[in-house]
């Protein structure tokens, strides 16, 4: 059992000094999980990931773009952010609180990258690389649904093509589920929700005034977003789906 797990209780108050230190890893964790991995690696072949295929800075938009190789460095490179951001601040010693923080600000740097005018990726690998650091035996429970989903993926003809997102949704919710009912309500079930809720806000959000501009339905573009993360130019053929 992680560290990070077995803490139920918020670390006591610590100096002035320290917590400058936290906020500025903090920072730091965001700072650097805003650097585009897929996006440079895309670059170095010519492609802007920004104006090619769903126009997503993440794994999946570059394996089309690129080769499925590169797709998944992108992807893993992607998922060490999260991973990185929170064993970094665990070897230094840092309260659970913070290393939770460098995690979610990792997050954050991911979906709104300072580096890309805050239109940055989906955030689904670096999410997962900060559940599997905060707490491994949960994150491989979560994943259980992504496991069947992509399986199904492969296997049924016609490929399902809204299944992959909703069970990744699934997986975010089941993380700090599966904590909070083995040991109740603790930092890192209360951060686990956060990442949810930060991979909803970017579902909702992302490129959403083209979505609006085409006078859709507000229910349905809401429901495609937050349930498949597909926008409505995706739902109308106008931008590939991922």
């Amino acid at each position: 059992m992680s560290s990070t797990r077995s803490c139920r209780r918020r670390s006591r108050p610590r100096p002035y000094s320290s917590r400058v230190i936290d906020a500025t890893l903090v920072l730091v964790s965001y700072i650097l999980a805003s650097i585009s991995f897929p996006y440079w690696i895309a670059r170095a072949k010519g492609i802007d990931l920004r104006a090619y295929g769903s126009r997503k800075l993440g794994g999946s938009n570059l394996a089309k773009a690129v080769t499925p190789l590169h797709g998944v460095a992108g992807g893993v490179l992607d998922g060490a952010k999260g991973f990185a951001a929170v064993v970094l601040a665990q070897e230094l010693g840092l309260p659970v609180e913070t290393q939770l923080l460098c995690g979610l600000a990792a997050i954050a740097g991911q979906m709104w990258p300072v580096f890309h005018q805050f239109d940055g990726g989906r955030a689904n690998a670096t999410t997962w690389g900060f559940q599997l650091a905060a707490d491994f035996i949960a994150f491989f429970i979560a994943w259980i649904p992504v496991i069947v989903a992509a399986v199904l993926r492969i296997t049924v003809r016609p490929r399902p093509k809204r299944l992959l997102p909703l069970a990744n949704l699934l997986s975010y919710a089941v993380f700090p589920a599966v904590i909070w009912e083995q040991e109740g309500t603790t930092p890192t079930v209360l951060a686990g929700i956060a990442a949810l809720v930060l991979i909803v806000l970017r579902r909702l959000t992302a490129g959403v005034g083209e979505d609006l501009a085409t006078g859709a339905p507000l229910a349905r573009v809401i429901l495609n977003r937050t349930f498949f993360d597909r926008s409505e130019l995706q739902e109308r053929g106008m931008v590939p789906i991922t």
